[in-house]
């Protein structure tokens, strides 16, 4: 598992859902998702353009709602590289 891996599984109800997604909504509004468990700590820095898939299934009886988000990480700032051996800008 990578170091930004991390699965966390329980059972809830409702109400501990919304409040879940409430503080999923705040991550991305923020641009700062912070996950949790007794044995890690994940934080991921939402940016740029998204990809959302939302799916849903049901199967004897059991139905599954499936949210997925994924970007690419952002590399840091840009730094303009300028040709070597000139033209040089300003000269």
């Amino acid at each position: 598992m990578s170091r930004n891996n991390f699965r966390h599984s329980f059972t809830t109800d409702p109400d501990d859902v919304a409040r879940y997604l409430e503080a999923l909504l705040e991550g991305f509004r923020d641009r700062k998702l912070t996950f949790r468990s007794q044995q890690r700590k994940v934080a991921l820095e939402p940016a740029g353009v998204m990809d959302m898939s939302i799916e849903t299934s049901a199967r004897k009886g059991r139905v599954r709602v499936t949210l997925a988000f994924s970007w690419a990480e952002e590399e840091g700032p840009v730094v303009p590289q300028l040709p070597l051996g000139g033209p040089f800008p300003g000269r």
